[in-house]
């Protein structure tokens, strides 16, 4: 009897490489002589769903360590760096997050050309390394470095060539499959911060971080083993520009540089806000946790929502949320609030990053160009979180009411939101689900 996973794997014409110069749009027309084949997608099976799994827990270890910040953030200003001010120190998290998606505007055509794993295997033990190595640092470039610079040079490389291979295995799912991988980011995002904040009151925050270091490590090796790509790979330009030339893609690209403009702040300063209005210092470090446990629940669902609405439909939905909760934060001082503020933008955010990666995926014409068009997308987004976190800080820091940051914040997000109701017009304009 033959398995499930092997018919799954006979319904796919693989391997294929693709010559970007002669490729085609998979429903459109073509000559059997010129066309590129189109796969088929198996939407299921052991193999796909294993890849999950694996694409699920490089998410933890690298978009989760990067979401924890603020936790490092709050702790560095009342420790090692307490000489720096709030718009100095988020600069630490601003180029974590910038080198992270700028990394894969090289990993995702690496990966597309030579294949997902080249990079994830030796990027992850980097990974664990540059985790180590801010166990060891008490210094400001040092943290800059270690964190700074080595942790997200490596998260990045190997995050978007493990989301490409989901892109693999599913196409009418592939949002929810996409959603669930990521959901991984918000569980490590919970977890980090408590292994942080109870291991650093007993055993010291190198012991505490060395610990968060080796759970790491022992994820990326399950992504090592179930990261399973099929042999699609690509031919031609390095890069994608031709992508720009797609009305859809580019109004994309532009709308999510101003989303995660003002994305960051309340993963960054919520806690700083908190500690402002009275709440108490043993509760600020868990509204990351609150957060992130709503980036869960945003994630998760997102995927299934975007099944039934479509997933840019949900998309402008998380944006325009997201916003007009950044506006609401103004009016939210107690306790009780913060902890609702961060479950709702938690969620609104989470189902913004969960469906980012597959409509920017959904964009491109063949699987072999997925890991390119996240990776030029991430890249231009990657000046936005560079920027972003430093100047609400300095607005933070120059207006110590915090209005003036949050409206920032807030009214680059509903530009973004704007822009993406664009782009999902111009993408799917007579479709009521898209």
């Amino acid at each position: 009897m033959t398995s499930s996973v092997d018919s799954q794997k006979s319904q796919t014409s693989l391997p294929i490489a693709v010559d970007d110069e002669h490729s085609k749009q998979e429903a459109g027309p073509a000559s059997p002589a010129t066309a590129t084949p189109a796969p088929s997608f198996a939407e299921g099976g052991t193999r796909a769903w294993l890849v999950v799994v694996g694409c699920w827990c490089v998410a933890f270890a690298s978009f989760g360590i990067v979401n924890t910040f603020g936790v490092y953030e709050t702790y560095y200003l009342h420790t090692y760096l307490r000489d720096y001010s709030p718009s100095t120190v988020a600069w630490i998290g601003s180029i974590q997050a910038w080198v992270q998606l700028s990394a894969t505007l090289i990993s995702g055509p690496i990966s597309d050309r030579y294949g997902p794993m080249v990079i994830v295997w030796p990027f992850s033990l980097t990974l664990a390394i540059g985790m180590m190595l801010t166990s060891l640092c008490t210094k400001f470039y040092q943290f800059f470095l270690c964190q700074g610079i080595l942790l997200g040079f490596s998260s990045g490389l190997i995050y978007a060539p493990a989301l490409s291979v989901v892109g693999h295995y599913f196409f009418k799912k592939r949002a929810m499959a996409m959603s669930l991988a990521s959901s991984g980011s918000p569980v490590g995002g919970i977890i980090y911060p408590i292994i942080l904040n109870n291991l650093i009151p007993s055993i010291g925050f190198p012991w505490a971080q060395r610990v968060c270091g080796f759970l790491s490590l022992f994820l990326l090796g399950i992504a090592a083993v179930t990261l399973r790509p099929l042999d699609i790979r690509r031919k031609g330009s390095f890069i994608l520009l031709e992508a720009f030339k797609k009305p859809a893609y580019s109004l994309q690209v532009t709308a999510l540089f101003l989303v995660i403009l003002g994305f960051f702040s309340p993963y960054f300063f919520l806690a700083d806000y908190a500690l402002a209005h009275g709440v108490s210092p043993d509760l600020t470090n868990y509204l990351f946790a609150f957060l992130n446990a709503g980036s869960l629940i945003g994630r998760v669902g997102g995927g299934f929502v975007a099944l039934y609405l479509g997933m840019f439909n949900s998309m402008v939905f998380a944006c325009f949320a997201s916003a007009i909760l950044l506006y609401c934060w103004l009016a939210i001082t107690s306790t009780a609030g913060l902890i609702v503020f961060g479950l709702l933008f938690g969620a609104t955010s989470g189902m913004i990053i969960a469906l980012m990666f597959p409509t920017i995926a959904h964009m491109a014409d063949h699987p072999s160009k997925m890991g390119t068009y996240l990776g030029q997308a991430t890249f231009v987004s990657g000046f936005a979180a560079l920027a972003g976190a430093p100047i609400i800080g300095a607005l933070f820091d120059a207006y110590p009411s915090y209005l003036q940051g949050i409206v920032f914040s807030a009214t680059v997000m509903m530009a973004g939101a704007i822009i993406i109701a664009g782009a999902r017009y111009v993408f799917a304009p007579g479709e009521l689900v898209a």
